[in-house]
C-alpha cells in the first residue's frame, strides 16, 4: 500500500468546469527530468527510466514516469514511514512543480509544514489500520 503523490507542473482547480480548465503544460522531456532529479538527489535509482526509485531512511519512493518521453506528470509511490516531505519539497523545488496528494485531492503546501506532515500521518494511520485489521 502507498501514499501516491501526482507531480505536476500546474494546479488543477477541481472546483471549475472541465471546459474552463486551462490547458496543464507538461514536466519536460524524460530524460531532463531524470537528469534534474538525478543532480538533486544522488542516491534515486533511474536505470529503469519509466521507473525510478529511492531507498530512504525508513521509507521508499517509487517514481512513475511512464514510457512516453514527453512527460506530464510524475505518480510518486511512497512507502515506509520516516520523513519524506523534504524529498518531496526537493523534488518539487526541482522540477518547479506541485505536489497533489491523491487521497485528498489537495496539493502539499510545504510553506505550512505541519499541514503537509499531517496528510503524511494521516496516510500511515490509515495503512497501519487496514494492515492491522488483516492480522
Amino acid at each position: 500500500m502507498s501514499w501516491d503523490v501526482l507531480i505536476m507542473k500546474t494546479k488543477y482547480d477541481f472546483e471549475a468546469p472541465e471546459e474552463q480548465q486551462p490547458p496543464v503544460p507538461p514536466l519536460g522531456q524524460r530524460d531532463d527530468i531524470i537528469a534534474k532529479l538525478s543532480r538533486a538527489i544522488p542516491q534515486l535509482d533511474y536505470r529503469d527510466k519509466a521507473w525510478g526509485i529511492l531507498e530512504g531512511e525508513g521509507f521508499s519512493i517509487e517514481f512513475n514516469t511512464g514510457d512516453e518521453e514527453l512527460v506530464d506528470s510524475i505518480m510518486l509511490h511512497v512507502r515506509g514511514g520516516g520523513e519524506v516531505m523534504e524529498t518531496l519539497r526537493l523534488i518539487c523545488g526541482t522540477l518547479e512543480a506541485y505536489a497533489l496528494d491523491t487521497s485528498d485531492t489537495g496539493y502539499i503546501d510545504f510553506e505550512q509544514p505541519e499541514a503537509a506532515e499531517q496528510s503524511w500521518e494521516q496516510f500511515q494511520k490509515y495503512r497501519d489500520q487496514v494492515l492491522n485489521q488483516d492480522n
